[in-house]
């Protein structure tokens, strides 16, 4: 059984031999990995439009991760620079529409210093650069688009990367962000939640454009052969304790435009995923209802159990995850209970993919990752 029909079999309720895995690491994990024996394969690449492009993941590969990743640019395209680089800190502008302070090779939290669309002068000044043209570069790419300074490739030079990456017969999902996210990082996070109440009209109208850029690109994937198996979205909607802002608030303002985006998606055989950092369960009824197939990471920290949510929601959707850094970080047997607690449950009848409730950071040993991926080894079997 190939990658790609394992997790479509997960997603669709189809006989499979196991379950499907994927997880993501801080970009200082597989550092700190090497200094303990960590040996990845090499990288691979194909030359398109006069570069050396990466096709795959080295640590993808050597895990035997069922899931191959490209990255959609959903942005207004604001000039990418590096403003300024002191050996330690760096300062990028970032095409979303944002600017930030981070630590140089180490995962750490962002220092936001400005959003450009702040006001709503500045919406009515910029909101035009919300537009797919085909004549553009490629939105999407085996590259990351988080922080991007460097260029996309062109559409015919994606084109090629996209032949390539689906002869590993991995499920091809393109990840990026959702109409919200998008939208806080040009708005900024405290103005895009204050403006949910304050100016309703306005982000309703920003989520639009998101929306409408996003599909428009799937469409023109579509069109062109290049289509993806899976379009993931980044949402973070919760918070420790609950979901950022109310059901009600959500149904009206943001519920519209993801609805748009799985009829759309489900129109075209496209399955829909979601990533979401907090606790969000309360918001599941909602998002099934919007089309979601699969939710991911399910925070184990907030409460969150799949074997208990499996109960209830186990056969309207897939669920991705929620077996918990704290319990990697804790070792090889408090990750091992954590599994064997979770994932006997959680698969039963399909509807299950392995994944970490986030991403596994440099406090996580290679010796109880590998542990890790042996038990799943083991559980993870039909």
């Amino acid at each position: 059984m190939t990658s790609r029909e394992r997790v479509i079999g997960a997603i669709e309720r189809t006989p499979i031999d196991r379950i499907p895995r994927f997880d993501g690491f801080w970009e200082d994990t597989a550092i700190a990995w090497e200094s303990q024996g960590l040996k990845l394969p090499e990288q691979r690449y194909i030359e398109v439009d006069g570069e050396q492009k990466p096709i795959g993941s080295p640590i993808f590969d050597y895990f035997n991760f069922d899931f191959n990743n490209f990255y959609y640019d959903g942005s207004m395209r604001f000039e990418a620079k590096l403003v300024s680089d002191d050996g330690s800190k760096v300062v990028i502008k970032d095409r979303s529409g944002y600017t930030v302070q981070r630590i140089k090779g180490k995962a750490s939290s962002l220092h936001f210093l400005k959003h450009e669309v702040e006001e709503y002068e500045d919406w009515e000044e910029h909101k035009s650069k919300f537009k797919f043209d085909p004549n553009d570069s490629a939105r999407v790419d085996t590259e990351g688009y988080f922080l991007r300074i460097k260029d996309y490739p062109t559409w015919e030079g994606f084109k090629k990367l996209y032949d390539e990456s689906v002869k590993d017969e991995k499920y091809n999902i393109v990840f990026g962000y959702g109409p919200y996210e998008q939208t806080w990082r040009h708005h900024g996070y405290e103005n895009t939640l204050m403006d949910l109440i304050a100016e309703p009209e306005m982000m309703v109208e920003m989520f639009t454009k998101a929306t409408d850029v996003m599909i428009e690109t799937i469409q023109y994937m579509i069109d062109n052969d290049m289509k993806p198996d899976g379009w993931w979205l980044a949402e973070d909607l919760g918070g420790t304790h609950t979901t950022l802002f109310s059901n009600e608030c959500y149904r009206e303002l943001l519920f519209p435009q993801h609805k748009r985006i799985g009829d759309f998606l489900h129109a075209n055989g496209i399955h829909f995923l979601m990533h979401s950092c907090g606790k969000i369960d309360g918001r599941l009824p909602d998002l099934i209802d919007a089309g979601l197939d699969v939710i991911q990471a399910m925070q184990a920290n907030t409460g969150m159990d799949i074997s208990v949510m499996k109960a209830e929601y186990g056969d309207k959707i897939t669920f991705w995850g929620n077996i918990g850094e704290q319990e990697f970080k804790a070792g090889k047997e408090a990750v091992e209970a954590e599994m064997r607690h979770k994932i006997p449950t959680a698969m039963v009848n399909g509807g299950y993919i392995y994944h970490s409730d986030h991403s596994i950071p440099p406090e996580v040993s290679l010796e109880t990752y590998e542990y890790a991926m042996k038990v799943l080894d083991e559980i993870g079997k039909y």
